[in-house]
């Protein structure tokens, strides 16, 4: 019987891209693939539009819509879209973004990795690993430097791309973090949950990845959101540094 994946997709007015991403996936050749959307009650109706495109034969029982009231953060979103996902029997949860910069060509090689990982993240700053060629110099030096220096600097962890928020899960794994830990919202949720599972000893992974910019929709990420990412980090390394193996959760399957 083939183990179950489910990708676990927000969205905010991500209607134009969520058209081109669904085919894309359900296009891999991936043995049982299930795709969650969590919607933010998008103005532009993408949760509509999912929930259209899950009435087609081809992603009948394959696409599915987690309908949020309103925008609440990113952190809140991933949160209970990997809870829904673990509740409808999800052996891998992977996490990506609806914009098209997380391309799906990658993600059998995540699917490979996690035969030996238990966390693999798609990094952009891993040896091969590349961003958007019309990324200007200072973005470039500040993404790399946040990455390869500042955060594992503070939290003593040997990852380069920690904020990547393309990556799979192993079930055993996102369950034993125990996401009641997680405090963070926004971006700064992605270091806080890659921090928790090493401090609690769970094999993390890297696979190079090409990261482009979106083509359609806007961005949600602003010089400030970075800057609070950032000064975020030590409060993370502040809740979390007793984290032991010992305190892994278990797993209620």
């Amino acid at each position: 019987m083939p183990l179950t994946t489910f990708i676990v997709l927000p969205t905010y007015n991500e209607g134009e891209n969520i058209v081109r991403l669904v085919p894309a996936l359900f296009d891999l050749e991936v043995a049982d693939l299930q795709v969650l959307v969590v919607d933010d009650n998008s103005p532009d109706g993408t949760g509509e539009i999912v929930e259209t495109l899950a009435e087609q034969a081809d992603y009948a029982g394959r696409l599915h819509v987690l309908h949020r009231p309103e925008k609440q953060g990113l952190a809140p979103a991933y949160i209970q879209g990997f809870t829904q996902a673990l509740s409808m029997g999800a052996d891998y949860v992977i996490q990506m973004d609806a914009d098209l910069s997380h391309q799906p060509k990658y993600i059998p090689g995540l699917l490979r990795q996690a035969q030996e990982y238990d966390i693999v993240i798609g990094s952009r700053f891993a040896d091969g690993g590349s961003v958007d060629e019309g990324w200007g110099p200072l973005r470039k030096l500040l993404s790399w430097w946040a990455n390869r220096v500042y955060t594992p600097a503070i939290l003593r962890i040997p990852i380069r791309d920690a904020t990547g928020g393309f990556r799979i899960y192993r079930r055993d794994a996102l369950v034993g973090m125990d996401m009641e830990r997680v405090k963070a919202n926004g971006y700064v949720f992605m270091v806080e949950m890659i921090y928790v599972a090493y401090r609690l000893g769970y094999r993390i992974g890297e696979i190079p990845i090409h990261f482009p910019d979106r083509q359609h929709g806007d961005s949600k990420m602003s010089s400030a959101i970075a800057l609070e990412a950032a000064l975020r980090v030590w409060q993370i390394r502040l809740r979390h540094r007793q984290l032991r193996p010992p305190l892994h959760a278990s797993d209620a399957k």
